[in-house]
């Protein structure tokens, strides 16, 4: 059996709940995805993209292992996101 690091594409199937489903169809209804599949590919594919992003970046915050200085970079992190967040909203 092959190791997953070496399989460039494999089908899953999986139960999506209602919510998750209604979300991903009303992105596929409004034409940004042009199905079901490529809605769960495209946003699974942002997920990763910003997990890694927020992982190398709160990295550059890191000066130790010190509870308050954690708590400090992370609501700073936070903060960060909603304002790019913010400015995504208002450019489209």
């Amino acid at each position: 059996m092959e190791s997953p690091d070496n399989v460039s594409s494999k089908q899953v199937g999986v139960r999506l709940p209602g919510h998750l489903y209604r979300w991903l169809k009303e992105k596929v209804d409004s034409g940004e995805y042009s199905n079901m599949a490529q809605s769960v590919i495209g946003e699974l594919t942002k997920t990763r993209a910003l997990e890694e992003m927020r992982l190398r970046e709160t990295s550059r915050y890191d000066v130790g292992e010190e509870p308050l200085a954690q708590m400090v970079n992370e609501r700073i992190e936070s903060v960060r996101r909603e304002l790019l967040d913010e400015v995504k909203r208002r450019r489209a």
